[in-house]
């Protein structure tokens, strides 16, 4: 009986010799020695499977066994796929057990699976094609990645289909890596939030900061040595929401740890929001750069410090954050800066008030010193202008008040000879007489004298009474 495909045979190490001498071949992929077809089958009856010899044993039997099935699967899929595709897929996981055996996926726009398959990575091939790929793209090759790899469409009876790894192209990997950046960074552009965190001012002051972390880092650890003698000192208070940053939880620890810091601010003022994680993986740090954890920090309401892996390292929140320090131990060394930069432009500030002040009162003092000579010497000069002009008008009121005495003596004087002219003696001494009515009122009126009955006539030396009818 002929063959009309490849059938694989159960031949131990010991008699490769034999079915080799009757024209077996070995499949290097297989690893295991087969008939090629158009060759009898009987010389090789004491190494064929139990499956092929139910076969040949009942040639009218129209089944067909599973292997026989598989057997005419794997020589379409050799016949038809025998060439080398270069193929992109995501890594869904990376698993080590000599050779390297890898999970592919495939999904749409929707993000849906639509595609699955097992690939091999050899033991001969993998170091070098790994090296390699770590060398250009800066990561291991694990899962959550997008690569392209050449691969050969293998089909094995017993293990099914799977890929040959043949070679990895780093280059696509970057690019995918650059091409999600651009996306997420075209989509934040378009909300209008891109810059939305960087708006805030540089923070100046630090007193009450919000620091998130993975829960013990080493980076968090750095980070808190030094925090906490700030806080020791009364110089700064920290408050830390722990997160995962890596792995799947990650997506939704970042955001919501944000939430959380931006509902606690409206109770308790932060100055800063702080996110940092230590060194490692190139693709762990790169899993940060996402949509939701980078609009969680365009969105944050206050200023955003981010302090993430090496120095060497940057990643998307970088670009987006209000303030960005490379390593935790920088942004602590930041925070630390300022604190005491404000101490000294307050001590700067305080010795400049101090000399100010001192100034201020010296030219005060030497200008009261200044105005009190000026008054000293005004003063005396003017009291003794005053004086002066005192002594003045002092003789001047002398000499006007014994000119007025004088003339007031003189009026006095006139006044008294006309009182004297005017005294009823003066009068009678010059023959003039006063005459009176019985009442001893003056009469003056001859009218008067000749109503009254009795009138008393006094001369110089008398009284006379007259009575009215006398002669």
């Amino acid at each position: 009986m002929m063959t009309e495909e490849p059938i694989f045979l159960d031949c131990p190490f010991s008699e490769k010799d034999d079915v080799k001498q009757l024209g077996a071949k070995f499949d290097w992929n297989q690893k295991k020695w087969f008939i090629p077809p158009n060759l009898e089958i009987e010389p090789f009856a004491k190494w064929l499977p139990k499956t092929v010899i139910q076969t040949t044993e009942n040639p009218d039997d129209d089944s067909l066994s599973l292997n026989d099935l598989l057997l005419s699967v794997q020589k379409t899929i050799a016949e038809q796929h025998n060439s080398r595709y270069w193929v992109r897929a995501e890594v869904i996981n990376v698993s080590e057990n000599v050779h390297i055996y890898i999970e592919l996926s495939d999904q749409n726009s929707d993000g849906n699976e639509v595609a699955k398959a097992r690939a091999t990575l050899w033991n001969h091939r993998a170091e070098a094609l790994l090296e390699r790929f770590e060398e250009q793209t800066g990561m291991p090759f694990k899962a959550g990645l997008k690569v392209l790899l050449q691969v050969r469409v293998e089909f094995h009876t017993r293990y099914g289909l799977s890929l040959d790894v043949l070679d990895i192209d780093p280059h696509f990997t970057l690019g995918e890596m650059a091409a999600k950046l651009n996306r997420i960074r075209a989509r934040l552009t378009e909300e209008g939030i891109y810059s939305q965190n960087q708006q805030f001012a540089q923070v100046t002051e630090f007193c009450q900061v919000a620091v998130i972390a993975p829960r013990q880092a080493a980076g968090l650890g750095d980070f808190k040595s030094q925090a906490d003698i700030l806080v020791a000192h009364g110089l700064c208070e920290f408050h830390y929401y722990p997160a995962s940053f890596q792995g799947k939880n990650t997506l939704t620890d970042i955001p919501a740890a944000f939430e959380l810091v931006n509902k606690e601010h409206q109770n308790q003022p932060f100055d800063a929001i702080v996110m940092i994680r230590g060194g490692g993986a190139k693709a762990d740090l790169f899993q940060l750069n996402e949509y939701e954890i980078a609009k969680a920090v365009c969105t944050a309401q206050l200023p955003v410090i981010v302090g993430i892996g090496h120095e060497r390292d940057k990643t998307l929140l970088d670009e987006v954050a209000n303030h960005a320090c490379h390593t935790p131990s920088l942004v602590i060394a930041h925070i630390a800066s300022t604190i005491v930069q404000n101490a000294r432009n307050a001590k700067q500030d305080w010795q400049s008030f101090v000399q100010s002040a001192t100034e201020i009162l010296n030219a005060a003092k030497a200008n009261t010193e200044s105005l009190n000579t000026k008054i000293r010497e005004q003063s005396v000069r003017h009291l003794g202008e005053q004086r002066n002009q005192i002594a003045a008008l002092m003789q001047e009121i002398k000499n006007t008040s014994q000119n007025q005495l004088s003339q007031v003596r003189h009026q006095i004087k006139l006044l008294m000879a006309q009182v004297l002219l005017g005294d009823p003696k003066t009068i009678l001494n010059r023959g003039y007489a006063i005459v009176r009515n019985r009442q001893n009122k003056v009469i003056t009126r001859k009218a008067a004298a000749q109503q009254e009955e009795s009138l008393t006539i006094e001369f110089k030396d008398g009284r006379v009474l007259c009575h009215k009818g006398e002669e």
